[in-house]
């Protein structure tokens, strides 16, 4: 019975997670109360507190532990190739129609990144955890094996490049404009001109193509 009991709230914490996770990146922190999340997974306001002490806490360990499904996929693709290859496809992904018109299922960067630059010291730890994370997978794929020396909170082992932070920082901040404007052609312009120019500086080996995906 203590077995049970210990799952099932275990069960329970990574649905308020996911269900937090989604919803922040499609509403925002501030579009959705703690009230308003549990109903939606059939749960009550006051069992939120068996699990988190507070909001931040949970926008703190979502935006660290929930992984995005388009960017898990886009890195799945790399990975099936590497190198250079491999960073096409992540930038391809990225910075793309389907990743712009679905925030749900898309990367918390371009999603959270307003809210969270006012937010508590511990969400902003967690966010910062999460885009090292990104620019590390990115680095990874960085063609000619670019190492930087490490600063606070990085290993040498993990130490980021400036070329990772400059391409993250231009895929999440086109993906973000792409969504904030209200003209449909300009946000696709946003879109093509980022991942061609992204493209052709990081990873030249073949063309980008001419239409959005």
């Amino acid at each position: 019975m203590v077995r049970y009991r210990k799952e099932h709230k275990e069960e329970t914490r990574r649905r308020i997670l996911e269900a937090a996770a989604r919803a922040y990146r499609e509403e925002g922190v501030g579009g959705v109360g703690i009230g308003e999340l549990m109903q939606r997974i059939g749960l009550t306001h006051g069992g939120f507190y068996a699990h988190f002490d507070s909001k931040d806490a949970l926008v703190a360990e979502a935006c660290d532990s929930v992984r995005s499904p388009l960017a898990q996929r886009y890195f799945e693709w790399a990975e099936e190739v590497g190198g250079a290859e491999g960073l096409r496809r992540v930038i391809r992904g990225y910075v793309s129609r389907q990743h712009r018109d679905d925030p749900g299922l898309g990367c918390l960067m371009p999603a959270l990144a307003a809210d969270v630059s006012r937010g508590a010291p511990e969400v902003r730890a967690s966010f910062t955890r999460s885009l090292r994370r990104l620019a590390a997978g990115v680095a990874r794929l960085l063609p000619g094996g670019r190492r930087a020396e490490p600063i606070a909170g990085e290993t040498a082992e993990g130490a980021i490049p400036d070329e990772a932070l400059v391409l993250v920082s231009g895929m999440v901040g086109a993906v973000l404009l792409s969504r904030a404007v209200d003209d449909p052609e300009l946000s696709d312009r946003i879109l093509l001109a980022a991942r061609r120019f992204y493209t052709a500086e990081f990873a030249p080996e073949e063309g980008t193509g001419a239409a959005v995906d």
